[in-house]
């Protein structure tokens, strides 16, 4: 059964925390024979404008063409009385044809249901995922560049580093395969604790009643600065890049505290 919460602020902050999530698992490319630099990034979460929570994502390079991407999202300041709550992704994958291939998937949320507490397990030579987490397990036929919710917008940059302005992403999510897309919406200076930069703009396109928005730096090897999601009821959320630091030659930013 779905969590239920108090009031809509409760609710308004464990959107914000599965946004910071879905829409910013994101890694940036450089040059060279490693294509992923291992990097760590922080963002602030703001709902209607209040900070509520803040949003960590780090990349390692485990071995060969393997890789493991981490992310945490919690709640922050007066909003740990409203609920404290803490959600965890992973995705292990491999860089596979000039494409990425994920290998294993899991999410983590203390206060979340079922779907919330997912392992997803690939099988490439069957085209095949299958659920092995927490309640009902299912199994379903994936296309070839079927992806995970973590890593499918690490897929967009690529894209869009490549001239494309506009996408179309398989991605496995409770039991089915679902199509996210997205289109270049035009250009748009942003204010970062660290610099301005110029970004594009995006919109995602298969929401029909919310709207959504990512603005990605090509200064920063297109990555993502900022997130906006209006949902129809009137709640803001806003996550915004606070720092990023890349470890190894690409050190495109410094850690600000």
């Amino acid at each position: 059964m779905r969590q239920t919460f108090r009031n809509p602020l409760s609710r308004a902050l464990c959107s914000a925390l599965s946004a910071a999530l879905l829409l910013f698992g994101v890694a940036a490319l450089a040059d060279g024979a490693d294509p992923y630099p291992e990097f760590s990034a922080g963002y602030d979460v703001r709902v209607n404008g209040v900070k509520v929570g803040y949003a960590r994502f780090s990349l390692q390079h485990l071995q060969a063409d393997e890789y493991l991407y981490e992310s945490e999202a919690g709640t922050s300041g007066l909003a740990k009385w409203i609920t404290a709550d803490v959600a965890r992704e992973s995705s292990r994958w491999r860089y596979v044809d000039n494409r990425i291939q994920v290998i294993e998937y899991a999410a983590e949320r203390e206060k979340g249901d079922a779907d919330d507490n997912a392992r997803l397990v690939f099988d490439w030579e069957h085209l095949r995922v299958a659920n092995r987490g927490a309640g009902e397990h299912w199994e379903i036929d994936i296309p070839e560049d079927t992806l995970d919710p973590l890593v499918m917008q690490l897929a967009m940059l690529l894209d869009l580093r490549d001239g494309a302005r506009r996408f179309r992403y398989p991605v496995a999510v409770r039991g089915r395969i679902k199509h996210y897309e997205f289109a270049v919406a035009g250009g748009e200076t942003i204010t970062l604790p660290f610099g301005t930069y110029e970004t594009l703009k995006l919109e995602r396109l298969d929401e029909s009643s919310d709207q959504s928005w990512i603005w990605s730096a090509p200064e920063l090897e297109y990555f993502p600065v900022r997130f906006v999601k209006q949902k129809s009821n009137g709640i803001k959320t806003e996550i915004l890049l606070h720092d990023l630091e890349f470890k190894g030659p690409q050190e495109l930013g410094a850690a600000i505290p």
